[in-house]
């Protein structure tokens, strides 16, 4: 979702200064975009972001730096039990550190992920422009920067970003830089607000601001590039590469069906069931092996599964129930019943997982 939102801002960024999309190729939009950014040699801010679903509201406050061409740190202020969690790329190493865990993750980079962030401009902008209507609302003060006042409306036969329907967004006047947003749902209700607040452009920060020193007593984790990269597999190729032993339900609703898994690394998957049109989703991860951050769960309650406790609510209008059992931890959802979804659990916790062949 955030990718798709960046890609439409920077195009209407664009378009403010074409005057007209029709007399613009998207290769001309494009170069003055990529002209623009490369203007920015460092950046800093801090992100707050409010988001409402489900009737509850949750709050987000992130500190970001960049400078070009590879260097970035990212911080989070809020929630609670994100605060103080950082990530640092200082062009050929990342960290990641959970403060909750004193846990520090290191990835050595590859040179083709140390550069600057690149894109297909000209085929997204030319897709974005052909799914959306766009229009300029004038000019406001945000934040004593002045900034573009946009509207963008996923067209009828598109949808831009899942239930929302319209966005209204503040572009930097002289930078292009997003300085603002504000996300509708279909009733016409604000989903989602974020705002970057103390920006700085260009003041030279010193690379030492990039420089991760580890925590007194954190533990380390080292991990390859390779083993973010998801992979779609087999139920049988999946356990093969996983370094703990995968469960399967065998009770699963009617007409529901394996379609694929997906691993990351050799800690954690994810296993996909459907019935033809609604998804069951089914995460497994080794608990001290990975840095896996699920939603929230919206109206609690503690249910038993097996003797073991587990989370069961909502995330995003979808039943969840999270648990974990010797050293694993369990994530569980889908469009079904609480009941379904109880004895969906049960069946994977208490018996033994059936040949591949038979799933």
């Amino acid at each position: 979702m955030k990718k798709q939102i960046a890609a439409v801002l920077m195009v209407l960024a664009a378009v403010l200064f074409t005057g007209c999309v029709e007399e613009m190729t998207a290769d001309q939009i494009a170069a003055r975009m990529e002209s623009k950014q490369e203007s920015i040699e460092d950046f800093s801010a801090t992100i707050v972001m409010t988001s409402s679903f489900a009737g509850k509201t949750e709050n987000m406050q992130m500190k970001i730096m960049t400078k070009q061409p590879d260097k970035s740190c990212f911080e989070y202020i809020e929630p609670a039990e994100l605060a103080s969690m950082v990530m640092v790329t200082n062009g050929s190493t990342m960290w990641r550190y959970d403060p909750a865990k004193n846990r520090v993750t290191k990835m050595e980079l590859r040179e083709a992920e140390c550069g600057p962030f690149d894109m297909d401009y000209t085929e997204s902008i030319r897709s974005l422009l052909n799914e959306t209507d766009l229009s300029y609302e004038g000019t406001e003060s945000v934040n004593g920067r002045s900034a573009y006042v946009l509207n963008i409306t996923p067209r009828d036969e598109t949808e831009l970003v899942q239930d929302i329907t319209n966005i209204h967004a503040w572009v930097d006047c002289k930078n292009w830089m997003l300085l603002g947003i504000e996300m509708y749902d279909p009733d016409g209700n604000l989903a989602v607000k974020s705002e970057y607040q103390d920006i700085t452009f260009n003041t030279g920060i010193p690379d030492s601001e990039f420089i991760f020193e580890v925590p007194e007593g954190a533990v380390i984790v080292e991990e390859s590039f390779e083993d973010r990269i998801p992979h779609e597999m087999t139920l049988e190729d999946a356990r093969d590469n996983l370094s703990f032993d995968l469960k399967t339900p065998l009770c699963l609703p009617d007409g529901c069906e394996f379609d694929h898994a997906v691993v990351f690394g050799e800690n954690r998957v994810s296993l996909m069931y459907t019935n033809g049109s609604e998804l069951l989703h089914i995460s497994e991860w080794v608990s001290d092996a990975v840095d896996h951050i699920e939603p929230e769960i919206s109206d609690l309650e503690i249910v038993s599964i097996n003797g073991t406790d587990g989370e069961f609510g909502s995330v995003f209008d979808i039943n969840t129930l999270r648990w974990s059992v010797d050293g694993i931890e369990y994530s569980l959802s889908g469009t079904i019943t609480k009941e379904e979804i109880l004895r969906v659990a049960e069946s994977v916790g208490s018996i033994p997982s059936p040949p591949s062949s038979l799933v």
